[in-house]
């Protein structure tokens, strides 16, 4: 199991806002400090959550955006980050 790395969260969140909405795999391409895998699994966990919204578009292709909720708070702070 890969652990979760609230870190992960933040760069997510951080680039959504200036390329929202987007396909996972452009989100996780313009993350070079994540690999795969992290970034991925950060997307699942904030989806399950509720911080991100992730639509299958094709077979194997998804869309993620911010939640309403998340996108209306304003700068991100640590403690936005939280579910």
């Amino acid at each position: 199991m890969i652990p979760i790395d609230g870190s992960a969260d933040k760069n997510v969140i951080e680039t959504l806002p200036s390329t929202d909405p987007c396909s996972l795999d452009d989100l996780v391409m313009q993350l070079p400090t994540l690999n795969w895998n992290v970034g991925f699994v950060a997307v699942d966990r904030m989806s399950r959550d509720g911080r991100l919204l992730v639509r299958q578009l094709g077979y194997s292709s998804y869309q993620v955006t911010l939640s309403p909720q998340l996108a209306q708070i304003g700068p991100i702070t640590l403690q936005n980050l939280q579910p």
